[in-house]
């Protein structure tokens, strides 16, 4: 099972566009807290139990578990118990799953197991005359005996959990700006009752760097002007100099935020848009200004407006190349969730 767990793991998912995604995210899971019942607990500290809760968080073939927590018999913050553990996800392409699963176990609040049986020691008369007289002892001697309660399978042998499964939640990418998820397979009898919270926080770098020469349409008092850039696209942002030596030594002229794109696909420009050869157009989005009038650039929509970025390569190969690098960051941003809507 954990074989092909793995091998499925392997299998790149595919964009909208058929464009291969083989970069991975990861997910941390933080203060997840689950809703107990105190009815249940009142009486299970009657016949004097207490109900111990632990959370199993899976994804393919990797398993993490929270500490196992005590259901204590008086609960304040609204009768909920919250788990101190960060669970870190690592490697998750876009299309994951994750399986959240509560389990709960009642057990004895006091010692039931002797003091002299749960440390293994020998307190038989004779052993105890001999400890007075403190005589020499050999190698082999020794005051610690086997416990009398032994698993009915031997020593080896593999015991059935105590645990029982209360309620689970899955989630997937769409999901993970969510905070509260309601149980599954959550008995009327359980412990738990209610939806659980817990913290998603995502991250992901997106490996996609390129960098050359593009021309850049700009509204100069209401005439267009095409001036020459030295371009950067890193990750999310494309940033942009005079010339090249200006990218070690000097502050990007400008930058654009990618996450703020709303190009569903960057390509070459029809004619009646631009005559320029290999312009491509990259529409990126902002809140509205009180000064933001339509122009060659702007255009005001409603409390948002929209900037038009015009630009051009030098060839029809580096267009193509910008196009694709600028079209793979932008799919990882919005398989990941993280892009203007």
């Amino acid at each position: 099972e954990i074989q092909r767990l793995r091998v499925e793991q392997t299998i790149r998912p595919q964009s909208p566009g058929n464009k291969t995604l083989t970069e991975r995210g990861s997910l941390m899971l933080s203060r997840i807290t689950v809703p107990l019942r105190m009815d249940v607990i009142h009486q299970a500290a009657k016949d004097d139990q207490c109900y111990y809760l632990v959370c199993l968080v899976h994804s393919d073939e990797r398993v993490l578990a929270t500490d196992v927590m005590c259901a204590p018999r008086s609960l304040h913050s609204h009768n909920k118990l919250t788990f101190p553990n960060t669970l870190a996800l690592d490697g998750l392409y876009s299309d994951f799953k994750v399986t959240l699963e509560v389990y709960t176990m009642t057990a004895r609040s006091k010692e039931i197991i002797p003091h002299d049986v749960k440390y293994h020691i020998n307190t038989s008369k004779k052993d105890a005359s001999k400890l007075k007289l403190t005589p020499r002892k050999g190698k082999g001697d020794s005051r610690l005996i086997m416990p009398s309660v032994q698993s009915p399978g031997g020593p080896s042998a593999v015991r059935t959990s105590a645990f029982t499964m209360a309620g689970y939640v899955i989630f997937s990418l769409r999901e993970i700006h969510r905070t509260q998820f309601s149980l599954n397979k959550n008995a009327y009898t359980s412990v738990l009752e209610g939806s659980m919270h817990l913290k998603i926080d995502s991250e992901m770098s997106v490996d996609v760097e390129y960098r050359g020469f593009l021309t850049m349409f700009e509204d100069v008092s209401g005439f267009g002007a095409w001036h020459r850039r030295w371009c950067l696209l890193k990750g999310d942002k494309l940033s942009y100099w005079k010339y090249p030596d200006d990218e070690r030594v000097k502050i990007a002229l400008d930058t654009i935020e990618l996450s703020t794109c709303i190009t569903q696909e960057v390509d070459l420009v029809k004619r009646d848009m631009c005559a320029r050869h290999n312009t491509f157009l990259l529409e990126t989005v902002r809140p509205a200004r009180s000064t933001d009038v339509d122009s060659l650039v702007l255009v005001r929509n409603g409390d948002q407006t929209i900037i038009k970025h015009l630009l051009s390569a030098d060839t029809r190969e580096e267009r193509i190349q910008w196009c694709q690098h600028l079209n793979k960051a932008l799919a990882l941003m919005r398989a990941w969730g993280v892009t203007a809507k």
